[in-house]
């Protein structure tokens, strides 16, 4: 048994070093931020208002009922010469509803704007899902340049006047701007959900783009050049994150995506934990599948070693959670050989370092936050809440423990073949409809991610009062915050799965939208 012992003892190692490393990464980036945060950059020339290029904006849209109308309206709103503006609905719709708003939206808007040439694209499948969509938009489209938002987002009417003059650049293959939130004051989960995206906006891509990195796109919210898009083997995509394996493709072929801090458009977060849980597992599923699939591409791409660098290891730290889990429920078996070992304290030190930098990296995440000029005012909350919010670093660590089942299964999930593309519901999505999961209804059988979830719970308090009997104060402190973070989160997934018992989502104030 030793020797196995042994063997898991070097591989627990490995793990935890593996997350050291990573915390220390994104330090760096939080550091990086500090120094260069400020206004966003600015085109290096601009195009006179005759010579403005033809734009397509496409709009990719499932079952979204209404927001598709709203997505039009908005697009058809947008401040650009009518003439050089071209508007596509990709609409996979099969809901009965969606393709009949669509039509009648786009027959009205084409009466109102006789200049722009609207497009309607509508799919009897969804094969490749989004990029199959917007590969088919491609295809017939007229325009130098493609403005994609989903359904969900809040076009607003200057965007393409304030962002096309970028491309005057000849080595910008895209501009991202980034996601702000409607409903980011909903509830205390929402405010975390908008926190954590937002530090993942400031710290992984303003300060990459800054650091002259190479910046992911986030499909949406952002414009594409035609000519970077080709090059970059358009939407040939086997993952569920396209936006990713596109901006992988066009960074080797030396494409610079420029990235707005500042410039930002609103959408609406999941309610649910379930439905936070499930879209996250989404986009786990679809970086394991990059990482398969351009691992072996990067090292071999003609590109600055910097970038192939930091290109690779942005798509390896998708591992995190798998190790975060295995350091986690191996803590106890850890220190027990550890002892044996007689590394006692250097095992004790390095799972507290672990521990304390990703706290000390939280803290610098919430204050540079709280510093921002457009930073999120105060919510009204209990006192409960409020100790929660007044804790952020150990809110957002406890919570993302309780996320390690999912995020775990789904890593692991991205190793079969085939995409699992299951769309997150939006506020006007149209109920019970395919292809969207149901965030409530009679419980037939919890998945197994719920289980998981639970099991883990359960196995942390187990372990915690083990450790404590027999006084491993370390390994308790880790197990205890692992049965908080998956009881809450199972305790959630749990209700929200009941029959009636999911969270109504109510319309927010203004145009409504919903998180991709």
């Amino acid at each position: 048994m030793f020797p196995i012992g042994l063997i898991g003892f070097f591989a627990v190692t490995l793990c935890v070093l593996f997350l050291l490393g990573m915390t220390l990464y994104h330090l760096l980036l939080v550091l990086r931020y500090r120094r260069w945060r400020g206004p966003d950059p600015v085109p290096a020339a601009q195009w006179d208002a005759a010579d403005l290029p033809m734009v397509t904006v496409q709009l990719p849209t499932y079952n979204e009922g209404r927001l598709a109308a709203q997505s039009l309206e908005l697009a058809a709103a947008l401040d650009y010469p009518h003439d050089r503006l071209e508007i596509q609905l990709l609409d996979d719709s099969d809901d009965g509803v969606t393709t009949a708003i669509a039509r009648a939206k786009l027959e009205e808007l084409q009466a109102r704007y006789p200049a722009i040439r609207f497009a309607y694209f509508h799919r009897t499948n969804r094969a490749g899902f989004k990029a199959g969509a917007l590969r088919n938009g491609v295809a017939a489209a007229r325009g130098g340049y493609f403005a994609i938002f989903d359904a969900d987002f809040v076009i607003p009417a200057d965007f393409l006047r304030r962002v096309i003059h970028f491309f005057r650049d000849p080595g910008v293959g895209a501009v991202q701007a980034r996601w702000d939130y409607l409903n980011h004051d909903s509830r205390i989960f929402t405010r975390l959900q908008a926190n954590k995206l937002d530090m993942h906006q400031m710290f992984e891509q303003t300060a990459r783009a800054r650091s002259g990195l190479p910046v992911i796109f986030h499909g949406t919210a952002g414009i594409w050049r035609a000519e970077a898009l080709a090059d970059g083997g358009g939407w040939d995509c086997i993952s569920e994150v396209e936006d990713v394996e596109l901006t992988v493709r066009a960074a080797a072929k030396g494409w610079r995506i420029v990235y707005l801090d500042h410039y930002r458009l609103l959408s609406e977060l999941p309610e649910t934990v379930l439905g936070f849980v499930r879209q996250q597992m989404r986009w786990k599923r679809g970086w394991t599948r990059v990482v398969v699939h351009y691992t072996g591409f990067l090292l071999k791409a003609r590109m600055s070693w910097r970038d192939r660098l930091d290109l690779l290891q942005r798509i390896h730290l998708s591992w995190g959670p798998l190790f975060a889990l295995v350091m986690t429920l191996s803590v106890l078996p850890y220190f027990m050989v550890a002892d044996r070992l007689g590394l006692s304290l250097p095992a004790a030190g390095l799972y507290l370092a672990s521990l304390a930098l990703s706290l000390t990296v939280r803290h610098f995440e919430g204050r540079t936050l709280a510093e921002d000029p457009a930073a999120r005012p105060p919510l009204a909350l209990g006192p409960v809440q409020a100790a929660a919010m007044a804790r952020l670093p150990l809110s957002y660590l406890v919570m993302s423990l309780g996320m390690l089942w999912p995020l775990t299964q789904a890593t692991l999930e991205g190793f079969r073949p085939g995409q699992v593309w299951e769309v997150t519901p939006k506020t006007a999505t149209t109920p019970g409809s395919t292809g969207h999961f149901q965030a409530a209804g009679r419980i037939a059988g919890l998945p197994g991610y719920v289980w998981g979830t639970i099991a883990l719970s359960l196995a942390g308090a187990v372990l915690g009062v083990l450790s404590l009997v027999l006084f491993y104060p370390v390994a308790t402190m880790f197990y205890v915050m692992l049965a908080l973070g998956s009881g809450w989160v199972g305790r959630e997934l749990v209700r929200d799965l009941g029959a009636g018992a999911a969270r109504a989502v109510a319309p927010a104030a203004g145009p409504v939208g919903a998180g991709r």
